[in-house]
């Protein structure tokens, strides 16, 4: 009986070991298949917003293995879609947790900047878009890209800000 259960116990981590690659995301873990064919993006790109961060937070509270900070900033990202700011908010800040500016300077304004855009504070989006501009690199150019388009489509909807 005891041979059977042990069998079964490899093969199930067997299984699972096969099934799993790098995780680009968070070095040193793995993605399952299933991780890398997530079906939350999907519903976010068919304007399912509600659908695609129930679906996320769903992901995140039942893998460990899952790289939270971007999970987290995804769900954020995925409530301004839908205007719901508030949430937004919190999902974006709750992805920072244990990140300083100084872990990653360029990120940080980017985040900022963000919040700055949907607490509706024209004064701070200016200046950590502008922070971002003069000294980001190649790896942060989107994130300057994003933060100028907030600026210049300030009084629009998030949503529209990728439009």
């Amino acid at each position: 009986m005891q041979k059977s259960i042990l069998a079964a116990i490899a093969f199930v981590c067997y299984l699972n070991m096969n099934s799993q690659e790098v995780n680009s995301d968070n070095p040193g873990t793995t993605k399952s298949k299933k991780y890398l064919e997530d079906n939350w993006r999907k519903l976010s790109n068919e304007g399912k917003n509600i659908e695609a961060a129930s679906e996320l937070l769903y992901l995140v509270m039942s893998d460990s293995t899952r790289n939270k900070h971007a999970d987290y900033w995804h769900i954020g990202q995925i409530y301004a879609m839908d205007n719901q700011y508030e949430k937004a908010v919190f999902y974006m800040h709750k992805s920072m947790q244990g990140i300083t500016e100084e872990s990653d300077q360029q990120f940080w304004w980017y985040y900022k900047g963000t919040i700055a855009f949907l607490e509706r504070n024209k004064e701070d989006l200016e200046s950590y878009a502008l922070l971002l501009e003069e000294n980001h690199t190649t790896y942060h150019s989107n994130n300057s890209k994003v933060l100028k388009k907030m600026l210049e489509r300030f009084d629009k909807p998030y949503s529209e800000v990728f439009q």
